[in-house]
């Protein structure tokens, strides 16, 4: 004897509901591995920034001209002279 069409309706949603869950849990999981290689990025993005600071502090201090500072290190000479200011909030 056959299910009922009614159980059959419930089967198949049942499995709608399941495989969408599946696939969002997947896409949760790449979103938190996604999320944990961006704040990796970023930590070593503020690493870099701050050896670049170094550097462009050393080469100011050693008389090289700022716009081959700029130059040098490819950020807009305003940019380069707010970090010698120390201002380097819109370092870039």
């Amino acid at each position: 004897m056959s299910d009922p069409e009614e159980v059959l309706q419930l089967r198949a949603s049942r499995a709608e509901v399941e495989g969408i869950k599946k696939e969002l849990d997947a896409a949760r999981t790449q979103q938190a591995e996604l999320e944990e290689k961006i704040n990796g990025l970023l930590a070593k993005q503020r690493e870099a920034r701050a050896k670049r600071r170094k550097a462009v502090l050393a080469a100011d201090a050693a008389g090289v001209p700022r716009l081959r500072i700029s130059k040098e290190v490819g950020m807009q000479r305003s940019n380069v002279y707010k970090l010698l200011e120390g201002d380097d909030s819109d370092e870039s």
